[in-house]
């Protein structure tokens, strides 16, 4: 075998379990790191170079923690399960591989865009068009649907788990500042395509389900009051994208009081020892 397929010498995790690299190094022989997209509670996604198949993939390292090695391999049965159905290619990110390497469940994916949210971040917050936010909505119900048939709860929509396809943008002129004459400008995805991705919260809706679930700005009143999750995350994702308002309260009855600000009345009373 060339050297330069060779994997690296083995190093320690860091405290908290994460695999550590270097940029250029090996991912077994097949896969070449080439950077690190991201970072969260799991573990990271690094871009990889696959050999084998001759194209970019995100390779999903996770922690070498029981718990988080537990829950990865219950995210590979989820995609896999997923990927079963053609219907899945267009809506849910598709799974290219897995692999337990130095300790580390190793999760390969189709490399996708960025999120919506990372996009609106970029963009400066500039709300999409009403036109655009119509068909991510189309498309996200359908990926909802296709889950829901499978008997499946995502449990964790929000705009950072919603991914355009390509990152292919174009640049639109925008209004001047007051002040100078300089031109703003905003960026539009040249696709509409999304996929839904982050299936390692996804649960049965025949199983007992934690208390907390989902990230809290977006998690649903019937979560917070102790009743079913029903569609309350996408309800929340729809204003976000064309308003960008989001609550950031973060106490129990602070939440519950911004929803029925913003939505109505809940129907259900708070427990007054929340208040305060």
């Amino acid at each position: 075998m060339a050297a330069r397929y060779v994997s690296p010498p083995r190093r320690e995790d860091d405290r908290e379990g994460h695999y550590m690299f270097n940029l250029g190094e090996n991912l077994t022989p097949r896969y070449k790191i080439l950077s690190k997209m991201g970072e969260g509670t799991f573990g990271r996604v690094l871009e990889c170079w696959d050999r084998q198949t001759r194209e970019y993939v995100a390779i999903k390292v996770v922690r070498s923690i029981h718990k988080y090695r537990d829950a990865a391999m219950i995210e590979v049965d989820i995609l896999q399960r997923v990927a079963k159905n053609e219907k899945a290619s267009s809506r849910c990110v598709q799974i290219r591989n897995w692999f337990d390497y130095r300790n580390h469940i190793c999760i390969v994916f189709e490399k996708l865009g960025p999120s919506l949210f990372d996009f609106l971040k970029r963009n400066k917050y500039s709300p999409f068009p009403v036109d655009l936010v119509r068909e991510f909505g189309r498309q996200l119900l359908e990926s909802v649907a296709y889950m829901h048939d499978l008997r499946l709860i995502h449990t964790d929509l929000k705009p950072e788990n919603i991914l355009l396809v390509s990152s292919e943008y174009i640049k639109l002129p925008g209004s001047k500042r007051s002040s100078s004459d300089e031109m703003h400008f905003r960026c539009l995805p040249k696709s509409s395509s999304i996929k839904l991705i982050d299936f390692g919260s996804t649960a049965f809706d025949n199983q007992n389900h934690s208390s907390i679930v989902s990230t809290r700005h977006y998690r649903a009143p019937e979560v917070i009051l102790g009743n079913e999750l029903l569609c309350w995350q996408m309800r929340m994702c729809f204003p976000l994208w064309l308003l960008l308002h989001v609550s950031t309260s973060h106490g129990r009855y602070k939440k519950t009081w911004w929803l029925v600000e913003g939505y109505g009345c809940v129907g259900i009373c708070l427990d007054v020892s929340e208040v305060g």
